[in-house]
């Protein structure tokens, strides 16, 4: 790939909002359903945490790797900046009054612990929401004829050197679960070939058995 001028190809982001809307769309059910049920709450709350970590390394990403860059080359609007700015807060002060309470409700399943964390996030999602769609419609247009080629993968090098070597294969699933044909293919490319090799032998089994689990 290129990495000497601007023109990136950002939907890649839109395959990582997708596993955060659908994630986090479903975890306050899973949560509910493990309430009293031990065995379950450490399936849920070892998923849960897996994907708190990924919002939150999704997010602090931007806040260093893309807004600066933005704010520095682009004639970006302010109330929109402030807005996206304002949304991160709200959003990451909920990851982390989840995550507080995540450790504990793992090991006990506590019900009314259950219940305070899936109303936080069923109270969170309009934001989350609204903020993934705007970022779509109107800065990742800015950002592909902003960012270079190098700057875009320093992107994703920091959402992929945070997730721990033995749920890499697990998070690929994820993210092309909900792919098309051709998605899937403009995805891929991006991925190391031992990874896409590891993907097939054994990932794919891995994802297709851990999601089983959770979802029931």
């Amino acid at each position: 790939m290129s990495t000497s001028g601007p023109g990136v190809d950002t939907h890649e982001m839109v395959l990582i909002h997708r596993v955060i809307r659908r994630e986090f769309g479903q975890l306050p059910q899973l949560l509910r359903s493990a309430a009293n049920d031990r065995a379950r709450s450490k399936v849920i709350g070892a998923h849960a945490r897996e994907m708190l970590d990924f919002l939150h390394t999704h997010h602090t990403g931007e806040d260093e790797l893309l807004f600066p860059l933005l704010h520095e080359r682009a004639a970006l609007d302010a109330e929109l900046m402030d807005r996206m700015d304002a949304q991160h807060a709200q959003v990451d002060a909920a990851v982390a009054a989840v995550g507080a309470e995540l450790a504990a409700w793992t090991a006990s399943a506590d019900a009314a612990a259950g219940e305070r964390m899936a109303a936080l996030i069923d109270a969170t999602m309009p934001t989350l929401i609204d903020h993934l769609a705007e970022e779509e419609q109107k800065l990742l247009p800015i950002v592909s004829v902003t960012l270079t080629q190098s700057e875009w993968d320093a992107l994703g090098k920091h959402g992929m050197s945070a997730i721990p070597l033995t749920r890499r294969l697990v998070v690929l699933g994820h993210i092309i679960e909900e792919t098309d044909d051709a998605e899937r293919q403009r995805f891929m490319r991006v991925v190391p070939a031992p990874a896409r090799l590891a993907y097939k032998l054994i990932g794919r089994r891995q994802f297709t058995r851990e999601t089983t689990a959770i979802r029931g």
